[in-house]
């Protein structure tokens, strides 16, 4: 128990220490060293990319081996030059329907068989169609890589078509469908891309529901024999595995195999001028809205300047638009904006969910922020962060077998080299502010852009009259 005196004690040994602490506070401002600011970062570490061995089989198909990483698996992927752009208009998605069905069995196997296959390797078959291909894909470990260039060659040329997996895709896709309808952010990119590309395969996002039930099997051989063969076949072997192995796994399982068609490329031409889509949800708390005008695309001499252009304006979480729209006036969570990069298309979008009675007063923050980059460059610092941004997201991306055969397949199909890939930074750290405003003021044409809204009719429409009145 404390005695009188030890509380006296205690008591006043708190009043020392109460005042000595606010007379240490006090002079803690004055005593505390100035904070110096970080180091300016080290220029970026050139991308390295072995170099890739690339050959063509006598029947067309052409081969892509690349070494990469330590970890002793392999990614393995067949572009087919088989998609949507393939099909026309009254047959929409059966070239999607068609590269699912091919994993649902062979004339040699069930598709419990193909899957058993892929799991006893430990993975399973990926199968996805495209507007421009269908791409079929496993990732296995390296001693497995034969077994599974194998399977897959199986499975992309001796598909059986199995009559009841049909029906049960097709009932896939009209749910899918359904959910889609549903889906108010789904439906401002249907509406914007039938205004930017009409009846063209970049603007066909959904079939009918008559179109998905009329489907037969001789729809989808029909679509097979015209669009499959070695002609349109592109094999990417990406990982760490014996080369020569492989080489002999390709040549046995793809080098039988008819020519088929040669690839079609038609090249769809995006919308120019300004043009207007609402789609009407009653009642709905938030506009999606998206807003947006035709670029140039990957390929020409300003793309890297565009890429820098966008992440500064609205492609990057610390953007001058998210910063705007988002962080200042609150009128929306997640916006960006982002460039299409299409087969020789292009196009620059920002895309926004908007608090319904804001609608409006964002359209016009978007459009202040483009003109406000249009007037004046951003500052050497602002710049500088969004490279290391670009440059930083270019690595993660490159830092897998996935990440590495998807650039690869990029890189192929917009007809560019590795250059590309390999001077990537460099070319984006070399943008400089002046270029930036360029992008800017010659492509963002704010009096030329199309704009789709899916949002409450009576609230919005009123907030876009100025915008539609010079709208088609």
């Amino acid at each position: 128990m404390m005695t009188l005196r030890s509380l006296t004690l205690v008591a006043a040994l708190a009043l020392c220490s109460g005042t000595l602490g606010v007379a240490a506070s006090a002079q803690t401002p004055a005593s505390t060293p100035a904070k110096e600011p970080p180091p300016a970062p080290g220029p970026s570490r050139p991308f390295q990319l072995a170099p890739r061995t690339h050959y063509v089989l006598p029947n067309g198909t052409q081969v892509n081996l690349l070494q990469f990483g330590t970890v002793p698996k392999v990614s393995i992927e067949i572009d087919e030059a088989a998609g949507r752009v393939n099909e026309d208009t009254q047959h929409i998605d059966l070239s999607a329907i068609t590269a699912e069905l091919m994993g649902e069995g062979t004339t040699k196997h069930s598709g419990e068989d193909l899957a058993r296959q892929a799991g006893d390797m430990g993975s399973s078959l990926s199968i996805q169609g495209g507007v421009y291909q269908s791409t079929f894909s496993i990732d296995v470990l390296s001693g497995s890589a034969a077994k599974a260039i194998s399977l897959l060659s199986e499975v992309i040329e001796q598909p059986a078509f199995p009559a009841k997996d049909l029906e049960r895709l097709r009932a896939d896709h009209l749910r899918s469908r359904a959910t889609s309808l549903a889906n108010p952010g789904f439906l401002a990119r249907q509406a914007f891309a039938q205004v930017m590309y009409g009846d063209q395969a970049y603007g066909r996002l959904l079939p009918t529901e008559a179109m998905l039930k009329r489907f037969t099997l001789a729809d989808v051989r029909s679509f097979y024999a015209a669009n499959y063969g070695a002609q349109r076949t592109t094999v990417y072997v990406v990982g760490r595995f014996d080369e020569k192995a492989v080489r002999a796994a390709i040549d046995e399982s793809f080098s039988d195999w008819t020519r088929g068609p040669a690839p079609q490329m038609p090249v769809q031409t995006a919308a120019s001028g300004a043009h207007f889509a609402f789609v009407d949800q009653s009642g709905a708390a938030q506009s999606n809205v998206i807003y947006g005008i035709a670029v140039p695309d990957v390929a020409s001499p300003d793309a890297t300047q565009l890429t820098v252009m966008n992440s500064l304006l609205g492609g990057s979480f610390g953007s001058r638009i998210t910063s705007n729209i988002r962080e200042q006036k609150g009128y929306t969570y997640s916006p960006r904006s982002s460039l299409s990069q299409g087969y020789e298309t292009n196009v620059w979008t920002e895309n926004a969910a908007i608090t319904t009675v804001s609608t409006g007063s964002a359209i016009q923050e978007i459009v202040k922020e483009i003109k406000r980059l249009q007037d004046s460059p951003p500052t050497a610092v602002e710049l500088g962060g969004i490279q290391r941004y670009e440059d930083g997201v270019f690595v993660l991306r490159n830092s897998s077998r996935q990440g590495i055969l998807a650039n690869l397949s990029f890189v192929d199909f917009h007809h560019l080299s590795d250059d590309y890939l390999t001077s990537y930074m460099q070319r984006v750290d070399a943008v400089t502010p002046d270029q930036v405003r360029a992008m800017a003021k010659k492509y963002l044409n704010t009096d030329a852009m199309s704009l789709a809204v899916v949002g409450d009719p009576t609230i919005v429409k009123p907030q876009l009259t100025g915008f539609v009145a010079a709208t088609k």
